[in-house]
């Protein structure tokens, strides 16, 4: 390093902007949650060699040298590196790309919990933080400190760059060119064509999980449930520690099951979820999943129960909490928000207000749409309640999107204030249904 010797060995390099920057619509001082949040956290984070992490940023260094000479230098030596992509800033972006190819190991994603991930990493784990209030803030730095522990000690492979090389230079020339084309097919949002390159993948190395897993994920999408039951399943025969694997058969057993007409015998999914939870406790989609299954089956404060853990474990994401509010208003035969669920309700709007109007299309839709309007109507905001479900449901592609939407705002029907909007809004969602199913 330029202008004095650094040891590395103990550096952990905080990727972040600086200064005050957007983060949806809010301010954020990040200098502030650099000093408060990550400087604490990264402190108390013990080497397994013994001694304690240091942190450093480059715009903290007080000595000479070009600002691109440290960074780099940061980038490529440190031990550990985390990045926060609150903001979508391409400063991080770009610093965390050049980090993921220097170094195959070592770098810790974090995002506030209201913050959307980009299309290109929402496979790559961002744990979510939050710095204010002072309670959060202490949560945040626990968490961000267990994350730098565990990361020091295991020491695995975290680079999406290195993973992706490693694996396809495992794999002949002919699967590598079908995978490549099948990425491509995904970003021009062609996906029967990216079904079809990633079906010629499979079948040339059959016994490869992750690619099955990408490829059930396409044919789930499709609406192609029981093809795409047949390769998750293989996923998990193939590798049996596979927790995602596991969560998307649950998933897709109890989407068949529940097609077939629940016949006697057959798996609901529940278990194959319980296995992924087990795997992976800090799994939210696995919770809420499971929840969706014990929903289904009238076991609804069970279902409550799992929704509910499944929103802590996520830190407040809409989907486990807007079942959990739904569920409990059910039983209840009333909708009552206490402070927390109002708090709660404001905290997760920017993100899917920043989902919903992204200029290249909207994230996750339709359910970003959904999600949002159904914020709006605990807002008593009926009327962008109705724009946004309607948006929704302009975006749904297959029938089992309205359906479920539609399944889910029917908890509400025991509510006998919201019957008046609810029954419009029912409607249009099985006019969808409809459409989509004599579109097919």
């Amino acid at each position: 390093m330029l202008g004095r010797s650094m040891n590395y060995s103990k550096t952990c390099f905080v990727i972040m902007p600086f200064g005050k920057k957007d983060v949806g619509n809010r301010n954020v001082d990040f200098d502030k949650v650099y000093e408060q949040v990550f400087v604490p956290a990264i402190d108390a984070a013990p080497l397994p060699e013994g001694g304690k992490l240091v942190a450093a940023r480059t715009d903290k260094d007080f000595f000479s040298g070009e600002i691109t000479s440290e960074m780099f230098a940061y980038l490529e030596y440190s031990r550990i590196a985390v990045a926060d992509i609150s903001g979508l800033n391409a400063n991080v972006f770009y610093e965390m790309g050049v980090r993921h190819r220097a170094r195959g190991y070592g770098t810790a994603i974090f995002r506030q919990a209201d913050a959307p991930i980009p299309f290109d990493i929402n496979h790559v784990k961002a744990f979510p933080y939050e710095y204010e209030p002072e309670q959060k803030a202490l949560e945040s730095r626990t968490l961000i400190t267990r994350v730098l522990e565990e990361s020091l000690r295991m020491n695995r492979t975290d680079s999406p760059v290195r993973l992706t090389l490693d694996a396809q230079q495992k794999d002949p020339p002919a699967v590598q060119k079908a995978l490549l084309a099948g990425e491509n097919a995904i970003r021009a949002k062609n996906l029967s064509a990216a079904i079809g390159y990633l079906s010629r993948a499979v079948a040339l190395v059959p016994g490869n999980a992750n690619i099955r897993v990408k490829l059930g994920l396409l044919l789930k999408e499709n609406g192609g449930w029981d093809e795409a039951l047949v390769h998750f399943q293989q996923a998990t025969e193939a590798l049996p520690a596979y927790a995602d694997a596991w969560r998307e058969l649950g998933i897709a057993e109890n989407k068949v099951y529940w097609k077939a007409g629940k016949p006697a015998g057959e798996p609901t999914g529940e278990d194959s979820l319980v296995r992924a939870i087990s795997i992976n406790p800090n799994d939210f989609d696995a919770l809420a999943s499971l929840g969706g299954i014990l929903k289904r089956e009238g076991r609804l404060e069970e279902a409550r129960d799992a929704y509910s853990k499944s929103r802590k474990v996520s830190v407040a994401n809409p989907y486990p909490l807007l079942n959990e509010i739904k569920l409990r208003a059910h039983l209840a035969k009333r909708l009552e928000l206490g402070p927390d669920e109002r708090a709660m309700l404001v905290r997760v709007q920017p993100s899917l207000r920043a989902q919903t109007s992204n200029p290249s299309g909207a994230f996750n839709a339709p359910w970003s749409f959904f999600d949002l309007s159904e914020v709006r109507l605990y807002s008593d905001d009926v009327q962008e309640f109705e724009s946004l479900l309607e948006k929704g449901l302009a975006s749904c592609t297959a029938a089992w999107q309205p359906q479920t939407h539609r399944e889910s705002l029917e908890l509400l029907l025991s509510v006998d204030t919201m019957l008046p909007v609810l029954t419009t809004a029912l409607e249009k969602c099985a006019l969808r249904e409809q459409e989509l199913v004599a579109s097919r």
